[in-house]
């Protein structure tokens, strides 16, 4: 989502340039309400807070991607959109570290990877249909389709938080 902002603010509302930084600061906002409510989520339901960001991510994205075109909704749905994906980075982490609690730091960079990497997919993807003629806001389709892929593939995956017994056992394998 980040990557075509100014493109969704500027060709796809019809607005001028000077709501570019209004549109990435609501965007920010959401991201730090998210980033702190996430948290909170993560430390009290480590898998909830996946379900919950990214659940209702999709909605945001699909808002979004139906009447981005919209001036109000567009700049209405930036907040939600980057609170949304945000809740669910810490509980990212808090899991990651349940994996191996004797190596926070490299779960740490690992995180930052693995979301540096989906960054880049998404911004790939949201590209290409758009390349394809499918429209500025399809990329927010793009991105509502590798949200919930991850999301399901996170539901088929886990079935429980992992202890560090487990994690010891899972790395022995």
């Amino acid at each position: 989502m980040y990557t075509f902002i100014g493109p969704f603010v500027t060709d796809g509302a019809g607005l001028g340039e000077g709501w570019i930084p209004i549109a990435l600061g609501l965007f920010g906002v959401g991201m730090t309400a998210g980033n702190v409510g996430g948290g909170s989520l993560a430390d009290r339901h480590p898998s909830q807070g996946l379900m919950a960001g990214f659940g209702s991510a999709l909605i945001a994205l699909a808002l979004l991607a139906v009447g981005g075109q919209n001036a109000w909704v567009l700049m209405a749905g930036m907040l939600p959109v980057g609170t949304t994906m945000m809740i669910a980075i810490p509980t990212i982490q808090v899991r990651l570290t349940q994996a191996a609690p004797d190596a926070p730091t490299l779960m740490g960079a690992m995180n930052l990877a693995a979301l540096n990497v989906a960054n880049a997919i998404g911004a790939w993807a949201g590209g290409q249909t758009i390349a394809h003629g499918y429209g500025l806001l399809s990329a927010a389709w793009a991105g509502f389709a590798l949200t919930l892929a991850g999301l399901v593939l996170f539901a088929l995956v886990v079935r429980k938080p992992i202890d560090g017994s487990r994690a010891r056992a899972l790395y022995r394998l």
